[in-house]
């Protein structure tokens, strides 16, 4: 049988990858970018090179494969302020992953439509949407927002849709 980073969710769930391991491929996966200014020189061995698990052979091929496709989407990121973007939604969407509400399985098929460039980023206007702002305010930023938000009244219809329409575009849907 010939393993494929599609099928690194069925391993999980097979409990050949620990939680450990999986929490260890995932931080790589939303960190090993955040070392590079742009996506054009990161490679697959700057991801694989950080596991700080041993893998065993099935697993790394899938992990590979995962973190290949990392790679292509990092290269469709040539502006290095997209590229930025990108890198705080891998952030939140590791978040999503630990509280589970994003599945592996869903990230790993936004991440291939992204590299097809049959998704894009999230786009807001967050001046607009909430004034001024601190510079350098993001995605994420704007999920903590909405978190705080709904803390305080969860009835916020408003917050409620942005945060939903926020995991759209996401893959969390």
């Amino acid at each position: 049988m010939i393993i494929t980073a599609y099928q690194l969710p069925v391993l999980y769930a097979q409990k050949r990858v620990s939680m450990h391991e999986m929490e260890e491929i995932v931080r790589l996966l939303a960190q090993a970018p955040l070392l590079y200014d742009d996506g054009q020189s990161i490679q697959v061995n700057d991801y694989m090179g950080g596991l700080e698990v041993e893998l065993e052979h099935e697993v790394r091929r899938a992990v590979t494969e995962l973190y290949e496709l990392a790679v292509q989407v990092c290269r469709t990121f040539v502006d290095p302020f997209a590229y930025e973007q990108f890198q705080d939604v891998l952030g939140l969407q590791a978040e999503l992953w630990q509280e589970e509400v994003l599945t592996l399985a869903k990230w790993m098929d936004w991440l291939k439509q992204i590299s097809e460039g049959k998704k894009t980023l999230p786009e807001y206007n967050f001046t607009a949407m909430l004034g001024n702002l601190p510079e350098g305010f993001m995605i994420h930023d704007f999920y903590d927002e909405l978190r705080y938000q709904l803390e305080q009244n969860p009835a916020n219809t408003w917050a409620l849709e942005e945060r939903d329409r926020l995991y759209a575009s996401l893959g969390v849907n």
